[in-house]
């Protein structure tokens, strides 16, 4: 069969590029001279849709609706609360360093600063956030100047305060040390494997910190740049470190472009404009409604304009919508960031076999799933995604590697020798915990799943509707095996960073702390993963990450084991101008970069 396949002729087929649809980003490190990151993709068109990512950036359904580059921030209008899908109530902490939920990141996107931040996914370039500016003298050494008048949210107990060098020194070195005020070590921290390069952090002066580093170390931009490397104050941490997990919104302060003014654990959210940010913010406000699992009543919420944006999952539905708001609305296509897997510990039985985790990938339909629940839109995914793309193997070599061959007869006689040949059968009943969100936006999911690998390995596998933190605490706990017949399928974390290599050498090098949640030791992907963060050279991290992507596959996904990556098609009022279209939390552009046209003829009979 031809790389243009039935689901990639879906995904792509409405005058929607490849490179249009994944970003066609694949960055280096950044040199001495310059912030802007190296960019490449195919050889389609760099043009981005006048639109953005699904709202709510859930996992699942990511980002607020982003979309091309607008107007001068002059020509932008300031006004008008932006109103957008939550994605209910899954926030496992607001202390962002201990988070891996998209909406965390996505509430931290709007109310703090990290160090640097993504300014462009499209082109790949990173620019400062709370640093105005960095040197980099050599390659081990970095030197970042805050921000002049920027301050924190006047919330206790900051209150308001100038931001300092040491607010950035003690974030750098708590994420490194990965360690509670009292000393305790957190294996929540889940980047302080992306700090491990940092040597020293001394604050100079109160405006300026330097970095030096043990080697140097092509991604420590990247990784002060990502979604969940927000900068907390100090105080902040210290007074409500030990009551993190109680989500209110006194507990998020920040220096960003919106301030957390209400929030319930539902998911209703409004953020206020920061009116001391250090640039112009153009929305009044944010509110973000709870109606994630409720298809029918976001299209009412839609079509009334009591939201601004509207993803819906069935095709007739959005197809209704386009014709009946035809002139009116803008169709927006974007990978979601969050692909949909699974974990296992495979360092203990029962899925420390090869031949029974095999057994699993190989029965689960990822074609029937893309076309029973995603409507066609999603596209097959190994363990680099479609969104790195330029860092992994062609969906035609993907296809070839057992899980995601065409022959279905073929792959599901292989599942049950295999499963045979592990023991699968005196397992017995196989629980399979399903997150309750993942459930609730596809109705049915759940059964899809466990009668297909009830269909075809024999035993009887049940689906246990769970709360994403009762699946991350299971994940942590290594629960998923270690003597427990138990699995579990939905989206896991979003891609955070257009190139692998960084996440790559964090969850799959058994060096690495997080490494221990999965447990499947590949000395090749150790060798690679290793040179790789040390790797100047695009080109080579590019060939060594397909590598390492092969590696996987033979591995049946190594204890994360990728299936697809769905594709999000929303509708936005054509008032609302947005910041760049990319399939990563995006919420820090949108304060400064979308904005209403209030002038525009859809923009009456909005709710004000």
């Amino acid at each position: 069969m031809s790389e243009d396949n039935y689901w990639k002729r879906r995904a792509f087929g409405t005058g929607l590029s490849r490179r249009r649809l994944l970003g066609g980003v694949a960055v280096t490190g950044v040199g001495a001279a310059s912030l802007a990151l190296v960019g490449c993709g195919d050889d389609d068109d760099d043009a981005t849709p006048a639109g953005g990512n699904s709202p709510a950036a859930t996992s699942g359904a990511t980002g607020s609706p982003t979309a091309a580059a607008s107007p001068s921030a002059a020509a932008k209008q300031k006004g008008g609360t932006a109103r957008f899908i939550s994605s209910n109530n899954t926030y496992d902490t607001f202390d962002i360093d201990r988070s891996r939920f998209s909406p965390v990141a996505v509430l931290f996107g709007y109310t703090n600063l990290g160090v640097m931040q993504w300014q462009s996914y499209k082109d790949g370039k990173i620019a400062g956030a709370m640093a105005e500016k960095v040197e980099q003298p050599d390659k081990q050494t970095f030197v970042f100047s805050v921000r002049p008048n920027l301050f924190w949210h006047n919330k206790a107990p900051v209150n308001g305060r100038a931001a300092t060098a040491d607010d950035i020194a003690q974030s750098i070195l708590r994420n490194k040390g990965g360690k509670l005020l009292d000393g305790t070590e957190d294996p929540n921290f889940y980047r302080k494997s992306s700090f491990a390069s940092v040597d020293k952090v001394e604050v100079v002066d109160p405006k300026t910190v330097k970095v030096t580093t043990s080697r140097p170390d092509p991604f420590l931009l990247n990784v002060l740049a990502g979604a969940y490397t927000k900068v907390q104050a100090p105080e902040a941490i210290k007074q409500f470190e030990k009551d993190y997990a109680t989500v209110t919104a006194d507990k998020i302060i920040g220096t960003g472009a919106f301030v957390l003014t209400e929030f319930a654990a539902e998911g209703k959210a409004t953020l206020t404009r920061n009116e001391k940010f250090y640039t112009q913010v153009n929305p009044d406000a944010v509110k973000y409604l709870p109606l994630f699992t409720d298809q029918s009543a976001q299209q009412a919420a839609f079509e009334q304009k009591q939201v601004d944006a509207f993803t819906p999952i069935q095709n007739a539905v959005l197809e209704d919508l386009k014709k009946r708001l035809d002139g009116k609305v803008q169709e927006i296509k974007a990978f979601s960031a969050n692909p949909q897997a699974g974990t296992y510990y495979g360092g203990a039985k029962p899925w420390n076999d090869p031949n029974l985790i095999g057994a699993i990938f190989r029965a689960l339909d990822r074609r029937a799933m893309i076309n029973s629940l995603l409507q066609g839109k999603a596209a097959l995914s190994g363990n680099i995604p479609p969104t790195q793309a330029a860092f992994g193997i062609t969906e035609k070599e993907l296809i070839t590697f057992p899980g995601y061959m065409e022959d279905r007869a073929k792959e599901e006689a292989e599942a049950k020798k295999m499963w045979e040949a592990g023991g699968g059968p005196a397992l017995g009943e196989i629980i399979v915990d399903i997150p309750d969100i993942w459930e609730g936006l596809y109705s049915g999911g759940s059964a899809l799943i466990t009668n297909q690998l009830k269909k075809v390995l024999g035993n009887t596998f049940t689906a246990k509707i769970q709360p994403y933190a009762t699946i991350t605490t299971k994940i942590v706990k290594q629960q998923y095996g270690n003597g427990s017949n138990n699995i579990w399928y939905g989206w896991i974390t979003d891609i955070t960073d257009p190139e692998p290599t960084q996440l790559n050498y964090v969850q799959y090098n058994s060096s690495q702390p997080q490494f221990a949640q999965f447990g499947v030791k590949i000395d090749k992907v150790d060798q690679l993963t290793a040179s790789l963060v040390a790797e100047f050279d695009l080109g080579k991290r590019q060939e060594g990450n397909k590598e390492v992507n092969r590696e996987l596959l033979k591995a049946y996904g190594a204890g994360i084991p990728y299936s697809l990556m769905g594709v999000n098609s929303t509708l936005a009022w054509n008032y609302y101008h947005t910041a760049e279209a990319a399939p990563f939390v995006t919420s820090h552009l949108v304060g400064t970069d979308s904005w209403f046209d209030q002038k525009d003829p859809t923009w009456a009979g909005r709710q004000a």
